[in-house]
């Protein structure tokens, strides 16, 4: 494992200092700028937060500090739940290569959420504003009716941002939704991806990967559906498949892969999905998420929301910024990454 960023290296770093850990691989660049990895994670400070933005030139042996994703129109920081992206086509005005960083930003006062999107055209050394995907009340889950947890993917030439929205309290705890651009700008109606019967089911993490066969696979997790107990930890992951990646059948609350919440999906150049959850396990199947999933131990230890990267010759990025933490955990997290080989066989 490499470290990427330890609390030593920010002045106003408190505990748990880091969360949330992102990656992202560079494939739609110019020649130069092909191949790079980035980092981001969740940065807890004494004042305004913001996303640190890191980048590795030589394969993720080792990585720099390059920038901050700060908030540039609430005033708030960028507090929670980043997500680091490369558009892989022209989107309204944007370039394809254009890197979008989405998370949620949060007053001090944690009375409002908003998930925001910046931009960079300079391969991460500065970030615009660039829209608002979404915005919901205080950052609580005690009826507060707020949005979080931002995974954005481009799909028929639209960026697609999921997100996870508490806003339809009566019917839903938590579902999850998404919704589509054509621009990076304007967004359209939401629509519901998750959203199950039962009242008190919590569908949140939403992350979504395209399959060798064209389909497109969801990973979310479960959280306690009424007095149900999923394990221990009252989590579970799920799994479920959509033909075009935008219609989800919401009531359909997908099939168990792992125990444990936070799950990340995504595919190799062979074919393979790849997933993960809250252990130091991967999950792997080999049939576009039908039968089986093979089990395969990693040295990284467990983790909350851990981002998979595929970089070919099997081969995955893990970003890992520690298990999960509250904003007052008395915890000194690193931020940390592998890359890990999947076995073929």
């Amino acid at each position: 494992m490499i470290t990427i960023a330890t609390k030593s290296i920010f002045s106003d770093t408190r505990q748990p200092n880091f969360l949330y850990g992102k990656g992202l691989l560079t494939t739609h660049s110019d020649e130069q700028h092909n191949g790079r990895l980035y980092a981001t994670c969740e940065h807890y400070v004494n004042g305004v937060p913001n996303f640190p933005i890191f980048e590795s030139i030589d394969h993720g042996q080792s990585w720099q500090h390059i920038s901050d994703v700060s908030d540039q129109v609430n005033g708030w920081g960028m507090r929670y739940q980043p997500f680091l992206y490369e558009l892989p086509e022209k989107i309204g005005n944007l370039p394809m290569g254009t890197l979008i960083c989405a998370g949620n930003s949060i007053p001090k006062d944690m009375s409002a959420t908003k998930i925001d999107l910046y931009k960079s055209v300079d391969h991460g050394q500065s970030w615009q504003y660039l829209s608002t995907v979404v915005q919901g009340g205080t950052a609580s889950v005690k009826d507060q009716k707020p949005v979080w947890e931002p995974f954005l993917i481009v799909i028929n030439h639209q960026l697609v941002c999921f997100f996870s929205d508490e806003r339809d309290k009566k019917a839903h705890s938590q579902k999850l939704s998404h919704k589509l651009s054509r621009d990076g700008r304007h967004w359209g109606a939401e629509i519901d991806d998750v959203a199950v019967s039962n009242p008190e089911a919590r569908p949140g993490m939403a992350t979504v990967a395209r399959m060798a066969n064209g389909n497109y696979i969801m990973t979310f997790e479960m959280v306690a559906e009424g007095a149900i107990v999923v394990n221990g930890e009252r989590n579970r992951s799920n799994f479920k498949i959509s033909q075009n990646g935008l219609d989800w059948q919401p009531t359909d609350p997908g099939t168990e892969f792992a125990n444990g919440g936070s799950p990340y999906v995504t595919v190799l150049s062979d074919g393979r999905v790849v997933a993960n959850s809250t252990g130091n396990e991967l999950y792997v199947n080999d049939k576009n998420g039908d039968g089986k999933w093979a089990t395969v131990q990693t040295p990284m230890a467990g983790a909350y929301s851990r981002s998979l990267t595929p970089l070919g010759n099997s081969q995955v990025l893990i970003v890992s910024a520690g298990p999960y933490a509250g904003p007052t955990a008395k915890a000194d997290h690193e931020l940390t990454s592998l890359i890990f080989k999947i076995p073929t066989d």
